[in-house]
């Protein structure tokens, strides 16, 4: 990583524009946004990653509770699928849960088309109050566009996470534009999980 610059909201849009990942009315806005901590450092790295999103880089799995993750995750790949620019839509999600009987239960199989694809992942999260992430990284990555250089890959925390409660921040970029990532901004990137 550049040891230049402090890693800031400033900094972040200056990265992420140069790199083609959002507009400058983009960044100049997040910017605005975020006036008044913009030009203070951001720390740690998982903090770094969480900025992203907020520039539309890149859609998290919350590790927190999100109620009902049997509906959540038809959201989430919606908001993935949104990264992409209309390249990717999801459609024909359902979820079917191991025991319909039991609204609690986390665990089943969840189900969508994407590029004329039929998906399904397995979800063993227990609990329908969280994301099985390992499922929810591998269904988001089945949305990276077919012929373009962009794929999602999950930002790795090396042995900090995100596994250690914290949210799993997905990006859809480019091998260059990950590379460039990880110079200027510190972030380094899981291999895919192609559906584990």
């Amino acid at each position: 990583m550049s040891q230049a610059e402090l890693i800031t909201y400033v900094r972040i849009a200056e990265v992420l524009t140069a790199l083609g990942m959002i507009t400058q009315e983009k960044g100049r806005g997040v910017v605005e946004e975020f006036r008044d901590v913009a030009h203070e450092e951001i720390t740690p790295l998982h903090h770094v990653s969480y900025a992203l999103e907020d520039f539309g880089a890149a859609v998290s799995i919350h590790a927190e509770d999100v109620d009902f993750a049997d509906v959540a995750y038809g959201e989430l790949l919606a908001d993935a699928a949104a990264l992409t620019g209309g390249a990717v839509e999801v459609t024909e999600y359902r979820f079917e849960k191991a025991d319909e009987d039991d609204p609690e239960d986390g665990r089943g199989v969840m189900y969508f088309t994407a590029q004329g694809q039929r998906h399904s992942f397995g979800v063993e999260q227990e609990s329908n109050d969280y994301f099985d992430i390992g499922a929810a990284q591998a269904a988001i990555e089945a949305l990276s566009p077919v012929d373009d250089p962009r794929d999602f890959r999950c930002v790795d925390y090396g042995p900090e996470g995100p596994y250690q409660g914290w949210d799993a921040i997905m990006v859809l970029a480019t091998a260059e534009q990950r590379a460039a990532l990880g110079h200027h901004l510190g972030l380094t990137f899981e291999d895919p999980c192609h559906g584990l």
